[in-house]
């Protein structure tokens, strides 16, 4: 995560140096057409038309950040059957799991100068936080982890930019909003080191939820800037939703002690992402 920052702030610096922060800033020579300010900036290399305005269709983007959990359980007490011999604790994912990377590489389509249609493919795991505590059982104390979260997927948006602005520290600043819909195959998650007052379970990992593919949505907002004659970094972020996890039952059946614990019905999640495009 400090390398992250550290790694943010340094190109945010070096962008700094390279659009002239401390120059004169106006919108004089802003291209309505393109979205850009300065036709060297504008102009694509491959295109070829009479004005030297030609709009970049095509680009190639990725990028790379810190996940927040925000919201839902993994750990689900509020679903299991009612029995006066156990007090469960429901478990969230931010509780089970330390702060999570996620990295994406795509492209996107302009299908007009301040609207793209973008596709991108995605990796995100979190390591475990190591062991909670799960609640009681017959009198018993109950801690466990899990195991690692790791998914992957895609998602398909529609992004629309607004009119740059001066920024503080560049001279040209696109705000835009997206909204993204896709699916994410999330890998099995199992409980481990599962104990009853210190004392292990004896089970080795125990089966909680089945490797599957679940539906996801996010609202992003970001802002974008131009560093060099075809390429901009940005920075965004929103609110992600994924949908719920497939229980496996194998183990958690109705009946058993710990029936009832895999219950998750989705997770939210809030992305910030370093993001560049590079315009063909």
């Amino acid at each position: 995560m400090r390398l992250l920052m550290l790694g943010t702030a340094a190109l945010a610096l070096s962008g700094c140096s390279f659009l002239g922060a401390n120059g004169q800033k106006n919108h004089s020579n802003y291209n309505a057409h393109t979205g850009y300010y300065g036709q060297q900036v504008a102009h694509a290399p491959q295109q070829k038309c009479h004005s030297g305005n030609c709009l970049a269709r095509w680009n190639l983007e990725g990028g790379i950040g810190p996940v927040f959990p925000a919201g839902k359980n993994i750990i689900t007490a509020s679903r299991t059957n009612d029995n006066p011999n156990r007090d469960f604790n429901s478990i969230s994912f931010g509780d089970a799991y330390k702060t999570g990377v996620r990295g994406e590489l795509g492209g996107s389509y302009a299908m007009a100068p301040n609207t793209k249609v973008t596709l991108l493919g995605h990796y995100e795991q979190a390591k475990s936080a190591g062991d909670q505590n799960w609640g009681t059982v017959n009198g018993q104390q109950l801690t466990g982890a899990l195991s690692e979260y790791k998914s992957y997927g895609a998602e398909l948006g529609l992004r629309q930019y607004f009119a740059p602005v001066n920024g503080v520290v560049f001279n040209s600043v696109r705000p835009y909003v997206e909204g993204r819909a896709g699916v994410s195959r999330v890998g099995d998650i199992s409980a481990r080191n599962v104990q009853f007052d210190g004392v292990s379970a004896g089970a080795g990992d125990i089966a909680l939820y089945d490797d599957s593919w679940v539906g996801t949505a996010a609202g992003l907002v970001g802002i974008e800037t131009p560093i060099a004659k075809y390429t901009t970094i940005g920075l965004e972020t929103g609110v992600r939703y994924q949908g719920g996890l497939k229980s496996d039952n194998s183990v958690l059946a109705a009946g058993s002690q710990l029936g009832g614990l895999n219950n998750n019905r989705g997770r939210y999640s809030i992305p910030v992402t370093l993001r560049g495009r590079y315009r063909f």
